[in-house]
């Protein structure tokens, strides 16, 4: 039976794949993202539950520094940029450098090709933050050698395990190559090695050693694997960041090499690392928040759920063996 709606399922993404390519050359990027939008907006204004839960988890993450206003319009906004993000992830197979180059600007190339110039690789730290995913067509059309981690993969259903492995097989015919990375790093060396753009996202779940930071007043635990994974290799890290403007174009923001703590006590170095770059997180979470606000939501479901590590450390209430606590 399971082998039966597998056929299906797959069937119906290929279908669904092609006629994206239809659309997208019939109608263009921008009618695409007005898809995403009404979406989101029909989502929000249906979906009771999902809409309060959001609303709380934003009203959590910023306590008092906004008005009940502030967040009913960050909620709203939250809706349309994730839809809109998950409606043009849809597209990425059928994405061009003409495309990319209409719809993209990028700030502080010279901050990666200087990383580049030293050999030794570059991790892009990107996090769930706007169209988080857009640096990776964008390099890789540009003519960078871009990896793009992926970790363990949880589906709750068939259908969503089945539309994850469409998605990557349409980003697959995108410039940039997948790194199934579990327990062995070893693809990760070997990239870095060449001398090649790996990203890598900061707020991801997955991950063995962490460190609790202040994060907007609360506790939230975040990897230490890529400052780990700078310090082995000598790569320098690049944070990345994704804006979307008001003209519904995006602008990628690549920040100067982060500066890895020079403290000589590995724990406490990394437990550094952590909270200097949450507070660089932090700074575009505040003055974007409807970039962020679907993720937690999000990471509220994987908690209860059970299936992730949460970002907050008061959803456990303790801290495992491998956290690491530090202050702002």
């Amino acid at each position: 039976m399971r082998r039966f709606a597998t056929f299906v399922l797959d069937t119906a993404f290929l279908l669904l794949g092609r006629a994206a390519h239809v659309v997208f050359h019939l109608f263009g990027w921008r009618f695409i993202s007005f898809t995403g939008k009404l979406s989101g907006d029909i989502v929000y204004l249906l979906n009771r539950r999902k809409r309060t839960e959001t609303a709380e988890e934003i009203r959590l993450l910023f306590g008092a520094r906004f008005g009940e206003e502030r967040i009913k319009g960050i909620t709203r906004r939250s809706f349309e940029n994730y839809y809109r993000r998950q409606v043009e992830t849809v597209f990425f197979g059928s994405l061009d450098r003409e495309t990319i180059e209409r719809i993209i600007r990028c700030e502080g190339r010279e901050n990666l090709d200087g990383a580049l110039e030293k050999g030794k690789g570059v991790i892009l730290l990107l996090s769930h933050f706007g169209s988080f995913l857009l640096p990776l067509p964008y390099l890789g059309f540009m003519g960078y050698r871009v990896d793009q981690v992926t970790g363990r993969q949880i589906h709750a259903s068939l259908a969503g395990e089945r539309f994850w492995e469409w998605r990557k097989r349409e980003a697959e015919k995108l410039p940039v190559r997948f790194l199934q990375v579990g327990r062995f790093l070893r693809p990760l060396y070997q990239a870095l090695g060449r001398n090649e753009t790996v990203a890598i996202a900061f707020d991801g779940r997955d991950g063995s050693r962490w460190a609790v930071v202040d994060f907007f007043g609360r506790k939230a635990r975040f990897s230490t694997g890529p400052f780990e994974l700078a310090r082995r290799t000598g790569a320098a890290i690049i944070p990345t960041f994704v804006v979307r403007e008001a003209d519904n174009t995006h602008r990628i923001v690549l920040e100067p090499p982060f500066e890895l703590s020079d403290d000589e006590d590995t724990e406490r170095a990394l437990a550094e690392d952590t909270r200097r770059f949450a507070g660089i997180f932090s700074r575009y979470i505040g003055e974007y928040p409807c970039h962020f606000g679907a993720v937690l939501y999000i990471m509220k479901k994987m908690r209860d759920s059970g299936i992730k590590k949460p970002l907050f450390v008061e959803s456990y209430g303790y801290c495992s063996d491998n956290t690491n606590t530090t202050g702002h």
